[in-house]
């Protein structure tokens, strides 16, 4: 009883389900291929596994796959950009999760392990970034571009006047 209402939507349940399998499809293509020239190609075929489609889903259809079109010939040739937060959101995740251990929760000098958690590194590549790299450079970059850290700062500022003493 509780779901007769359902039953007004009989004859058009297929559509919606139809529209949300095309959704879903480009969708996925898109996170997972990213948005390039090749996305409308690539998209075209996996939404043909769905086909035959009703009439306003094939025109939905139709009409996303324009949208993308439009989309990836804004592209220069040969890029491929993220169609998706998805990515950055689990590197992010990624980094809060590794410093969730400091007691500061702040954008600190942590940020450049965020390389390493989107790269296969190999002990000759790690060898070579600390041969070819001095630590007073890597001092310098965060100086320059991230500051003090907020323990630095809260020291700085709570620290006994040894001049006044």
């Amino acid at each position: 009883d509780a779901f007769d209402w359902v039953l007004a939507y009989r004859e058009i349940l297929p559509e919606w389900a139809q529209t949300i399998a095309v959704s879903k499809t480009v969708q996925t293509v898109l996170k997972t291929q990213g948005l390039s020239r090749a996305a409308p190609a690539q998209a075209r075929a996996e939404l043909a596994a769905l086909e035959p489609l009703a009439a306003p889903v094939a025109d939905f259809s139709t009409r996303l796959l324009e949208q993308v079109e439009q989309e990836a010939a804004k592209l220069p040739a040969g890029a491929t950009w993220l169609a998706s937060s998805d990515i950055i959101e689990s590197v992010f995740g990624h980094y809060k999760t590794f410093t969730a251990r400091g007691p500061l929760k702040e954008v600190g000098r942590l940020v450049l392990l965020i390389p390493a958690f989107l790269s296969d590194l190999s002990a000759a590549t790690i060898h070579d970034a600390m041969t070819s790299v001095r630590g007073i450079d890597v001092e310098q970059w965060v100086e320059n571009n991230i500051g003090l850290s907020m323990l630095a700062r809260r020291r700085r500022a709570f620290r006994p006047d040894t001049k006044t003493a």
